[in-house]
């Protein structure tokens, strides 16, 4: 009897490949391995920066604290680079996110469609991702994207708050023309807290 090796790609949703897919250097898979390598490096990155404010703002943890702009604690954020890091982070978790999905559609067409994969799994990074980090919603007029959307795009979205870093937290209301509208689909998220999610998922034995 020959026992078929396999690869879980998702614990959660259990989708799975026959054989030892990371060995081959050229492949979907070799591309979840270079993602993931980014994703641990940007995740390890936000987590010193998070570490540095924490020791100044709540150094016993007793405090639940939310910071922004150049609030006390703030003043020597690199703001911009922690910025860049949720854009280049949401980029590269949705690229990984997508690729498994599209596996595991092309193995079994009853599976979520790639792109109704990730939204189900990281909505508020595909929305960042949608709204910001692949192309700012204010440069174009998509019609999928409202005023106040459009306006948040652009706006420093860091917030300090439970001692982590996040976007999203920033809720814009705009009136232009009568009409108003407001970027509620922009939901918070840390980078610290959705690899802790994403761990669970796809690299628990790691």
């Amino acid at each position: 009897m020959v026992v078929k090796s396999e690869t879980v790609l998702d614990y959660i949703d259990e989708i799975k490949v026959t054989g030892d897919v990371y060995r081959e250097p050229a492949n979907e898979y070799w591309a979840l391995i270079y993602l993931r390598q980014g994703l641990d490096y940007l995740f390890h990155q936000m987590q010193r920066c998070e570490e540095a404010v924490r020791k100044k703002v709540n150094p016993d943890g007793k405090y639940k604290i939310a910071l922004i702009g150049n609030a006390p604690g703030l003043e020597d954020v690199p703001k911009g680079l922690l910025t860049c890091l949720f854009h280049w982070y949401a980029v590269s978790a949705c690229q990984y996110v997508r690729t498994v999905g599209a596996i595991a559609y092309r193995q079994d067409a009853n599976r979520p469609l790639p792109s109704k994969y990730v939204e189900q799994v990281i909505p508020a990074v595909l929305a960042f991702r949608d709204k910001v980090a692949a192309h700012f919603a204010w440069s174009s007029k998509h019609t999928a994207d409202n005023d106040a959307e459009r306006l948040a795009s652009i706006i420093p979205p860091l917030t300090f708050t439970n001692d982590v870093f996040e976007v999203g937290s920033l809720m814009i209301t705009k009136k232009s023309e009568n009409k108003i509208s407001g970027s509620e689909k922009n939901q918070p998220w840390g980078i610290s807290n959705i690899h802790v999610q994403l761990g669970k998922r796809y690299w628990p034995k790691i």
